[in-house]
């Protein structure tokens, strides 16, 4: 985009510190140094400022251009700063978004040039991308959104030379040649051949984002997440790497979901953060739970709705939450989890992680329970008052249902207990705790299911024929709130 290559001319590089030098700490979960702030000299030599006392000052401009982007998407102004061909998505905000966040991480670790890896490649990769892949592309790579081989092509050509001029730009434009630890694989061909091997695989993740984005993501993932790979594999580990790497992760899990349209745009997005979230606090074994929720829920929903579509005689009710997720959605399972950990982080107590599985197991109990329970062959009942429910509602319960209850709670309960042990994590994993995840796993879903009843706000809409209960009205105003609360959603 034009926005993009104007925006990042604004995005200053400043000395970058030495690679070798490192201010000894702590690492709260490597135990190896953080990186270096290299401090530079005040005008007129009236003191020292910290490098990451700059970040501030960096990141005013692109966080300027937040609030005018947003204003220029939400009034359909500065038409210019868009895609051509009515593309309608606010790309432009979320590269403002992206700019601002690395301004404040590169600037705030002392590695400006990390931040300008992410910016060039999508100023100047996507930039030339949209131009030459509108000019000469014929060919449209299927299942892409309409992206050509042209376009993704001159993507990855101009990323990598973006990322490659940066990495051997001397001190201090770039990383004058000499990659961070870890040097891995690299280390042995030399300081320019590695940097060119980094500068292809910075590229190739590039275009591997920007082809697979959708709604205008590509402005926010591909800046993030070529930075934040170079932070990860390449510069020493500090306090912020698995944050980065949890970001990685997190962000390959959303665009796949948008692809298969499991996640709204705003979903994913708070499924990204909520990703990070839990690999920065418990490292694989809380991520990969989170991962377990969220995957084999989907999957036990399709498998059952397969199964139902071939016996011809499955539940035709639709499902609980049918569609995409939303954000609210994603929320509501992720707040008592995020809750615990964050509790874990602040206090160090052990049973507090294993409180978060818990909360975890519940979601997992709660969701299969919906997904599958809604194909069960004999209609579900009001969990406190036994009588016969219309499929689909909140607050009924079901023989298959109940069943999918306790397997999702066993499964999600043997996950943590196996995790945290494989991972050498110092909490109790014998069979007091699994049964106490187990138990907070079916008694959480019961409990949701009695909420269902009490609180969920069912209505019914007055064209509707057969006269039936949902609770996500499609009639929009018009449908009458026939029980429980119309916040409660």
């Amino acid at each position: 985009m034009v926005a993009n290559a104007a925006l990042a001319t604004n995005f200053p590089l400043a000395e970058a510190p030495s690679h070798g030098a490192t201010v000894r700490g702590a690492h709260a979960r490597t135990g190896q140094d953080a990186p270096a702030i290299r401090v530079i000299a005040c005008p007129g030599g009236a003191g020292r400022l910290p490098q990451h006392a700059r970040a501030l000052p960096a990141a005013a401009l692109p966080a300027a251009f937040i609030l005018v982007n947003a204003f220029a998407y939400r009034r359909q102004k500065l038409s210019f700063m868009g895609r051509d061909g009515g593309e309608d998505t606010p790309g432009t905000v979320y590269y403002a978004v992206s700019l601002t966040a690395l301004a404040l991480f590169s600037f705030g670790i002392g590695t400006p040039y990390v931040g300008a890896l992410g910016v060039f490649c999508m100023a100047f990769g996507d930039g030339f991308a949209a131009v030459l892949g509108k000019r000469f592309g014929k060919r449209v790579i299927a299942g892409c959104c309409g992206k050509t081989l042209v376009g993704s092509a001159t993507m990855l050509a101009v990323s990598f030379a973006a990322c490659a001029i940066v990495l051997l730009a001397p001190a201090p434009f770039g990383a004058d040649g000499a990659l961070g630890a870890p040097f891995g694989a690299f280390a042995p061909v030399g300081p320019v051949a590695s940097s060119l091997l980094a500068a292809a695989l910075l590229a190739a993740l590039a275009a591997a984002i920007e082809l697979f984005s959708v709604e205008g993501l590509d402005n926010l993932f591909v800046p993030l997440g070529v930075s934040a790979l170079y932070a990860v594999l390449f510069l020493p580990a500090a306090a912020y790497t698995p944050a980065l790497a949890g970001l990685l992760l997190s962000g390959a899990v959303a665009l796949a979901s948008f692809r298969l349209r499991l996640l709204t745009v705003a979903g994913g997005l708070g499924a990204v953060a909520v990703g990070t979230l839990a690999f920065a606090i418990g490292g694989w074994p809380l991520w990969l739970l989170l991962m377990w929720f969220f995957g084999s829920s989907n999957v036990a929903s399709k498998l059952m709705a397969r199964s139902a579509v071939k016996r011809n005689g499955g539940a035709t009710a639709s499902r609980k939450h049918s569609g995409p997720r939303t954000l609210r959605q994603v929320l509501a399972n992720s707040v008592p989890f995020l809750a615990c950990a964050l509790a874990y982080t602040a206090t160090g107590e052990p049973w507090l992680l294993l409180l978060a599985s818990g909360a975890l197991a519940a979601s997992t109990a709660d969701t299969w329970a919906s997904e599958v329970g809604v194909y069960s062959r004999r209609p579900p009942v009001n969990i406190l008052t036994r009588e016969p429910m219309q499929r689909g509602l909140s607050g009924g319960v079901s023989p298959l249902g109940l069943a999918a209850t306790v397997v999702g709670a066993v499964t999600s309960a043997f996950l943590a207990m196996l995790l945290f042990h494989a991972f050498g994590y110092a909490i109790p994993t014998g069979p007091d705790a699994f049964f106490f995840n187990i138990a907070c796993g079916v008694v959480g879903s019961l409990v949701d299911s009695v909420l269902g009843v009490v609180m969920q706000a069912k209505y019914r809409c007055p064209n509707d024929a057969e006269g039936g209960l949902v609770e996500t009205p499609p009639c929009g105003a018009q449908a009458a709130l026939v029980s429980g609360y119309a916040w409660v959603t």
